[in-house]
């Protein structure tokens, strides 16, 4: 062993240590091991810590699709809704009206002013467009409406009833609308058909100045005013309220009621079928739905299901059409704004229906209407059953009281 161990720190000076020393003191001890790649002993379980805990990771979950309120907002487009009536002074004079005669425009527009009583100025708007302003006396104003919302040879009790309702509703769209913007009508089918100083005839003249200052007021919860008298050219057979058609206020005078085969004569008292795609009622819905800040239908996605959910219990007409998309969202809106977007689809390739007095069927890809009755929004004054009326020899003030119960004529100037 010497001789080994004398031989060794050639090649392993380490070991040859170890075992010089071990012979010498001739010791029976555990030898001692070094090793240039030691490894250190694990730590004692107690000084281990915790490995954190995995962090769940959540699914991104889609946004949820935004509810259908339980009560309908009034549409955007036709404006804020107003009180249903308007407390007036017991005696005022005849006042001016603001009748926007052009669309708005980027450039100011020309009118020949010759055209129109009073005066004709061009405003420039908040937003930088331009629009035409035609400011004259309310009853001139009568004159040039009458004879473009009635034909030329209708009686004069139908023209009186008309004058009383346009004065009306002009008078309210005054003191509402016009507090607050540059203009209280246009002269259009939204407000009342203006033609001006070219509209006016004799007939029109004598129903003005007959019922001069004429306005009807109505009471509720013991309040006395102006209310918006509301008139269409034909109901189909039945009226429907202000409030079911588009959200406006309820009033007395504007409800629900049967009124049978009165306006049978006017052309589109029942009209034909009309179909429309599906992909043209998601196109109309979805542009109504942002027009009128309406998530809950400018989200929609396909349409796959449009059903009239509810009915007025008295007269049929629908009121609540319910729409249902391919990944089933729900979609909901009165049936007066389904016909309106409708009408008013930018792309101007669907057909607009005359009323919002249907029946919705399927057709396979299409929706069909069918059974459509009237022309119109079918709230308060039927025109062709004014007229009717006044040819069984009935009087301006019976015809109004038909039309608009609980109110009655009161002379404002």
């Amino acid at each position: 062993m010497i001789h080994i161990a004398r031989r060794l720190p050639r090649f392993f000076p380490s070991i040859a240590v170890m075992l010089t020393g071990l012979l010498l003191c001739g010791c029976q001890t555990t030898p001692t091991t070094i090793s240039y790649n030691a490894v250190p002993p694990p730590p004692s379980v107690s000084s281990l810590t915790p490995a954190p805990a995995p962090t769940a990771i959540s699914p991104v979950m889609p946004p949820a699709f935004p509810a259908v309120p339980t009560i309908l907002p009034k549409p955007k487009i036709l404006g804020p809704l107003y009180p249903g009536i308007i407390h007036l002074a017991s005696w005022m004079q005849e006042p001016w009206i603001r009748v926007r005669i052009t669309q708005e425009s980027v450039t100011p527009p020309y009118i020949n002013a010759r055209l129109y009583r009073g005066t004709v100025h061009i405003v420039h708007l908040p937003d930088g467009k331009y629009a035409a302003i035609n400011s004259l006396p309310i009853e001139s104003y009568l004159a040039g409406v009458l004879s473009r919302e009635l034909y030329r040879s209708w009686l004069p009790a139908t023209y009186r009833a008309q004058a009383i309702a346009a004065r009306t509703y002009a008078l309210y769209q005054i003191e509402t609308f016009g507090r607050t913007h540059a203009w209280d009508v246009t002269g259009g089918q939204n407000s009342q058909v203006y033609g001006g100083k070219n509209a006016e005839t004799p007939r029109a003249w004598n129903a003005v100045r007959a019922t001069t200052g004429d306005i009807m007021e109505t009471r509720d919860n013991q309040e006395i005013g102006l209310f918006c008298a509301f008139y269409s050219a034909c109901n189909g057979g039945a009226s429907q309220s202000a409030a079911e058609a588009w959200g406006d206020a309820s009033v007395p005078p504007l409800v629900n009621r049967l009124f049978g085969t009165l306006d049978a004569n006017c052309p589109e008292f029942t009209w034909p079928t009309m179909t429309f795609s599906l992909r043209q009622i998601t196109q109309a819905v979805t542009w109504g739905g942002q027009k009128n800040d309406l998530p809950y239908l400018a989200e929609l996605g396909p349409i796959v299901s449009v059903r009239v959910t509810q009915r007025n219990p008295i007269t049929r007409r629908p009121m609540i059409i319910t729409l249902r998309d391919v990944a089933g969202h729900v979609g909901k809106m009165r049936a007066e704004e389904f016909r309106l977007a409708l009408a008013l689809d930018p792309m101007r390739t669907v057909p607009a229906p005359p009323s919002s007095f249907f029946v919705i069927q399927r057709d396979g890809n299409n929706i069909q209407l069918v059974d459509g009755h009237g022309f119109g929004h079918g709230i308060g004054l039927s025109q062709w059953g004014a007229q009717t009326l006044a040819q069984r020899g009935w009087r301006a003030r019976s015809i109004l009281q038909t039309y608009y119960p609980h109110s009655w004529i009161h002379k404002e100037w």
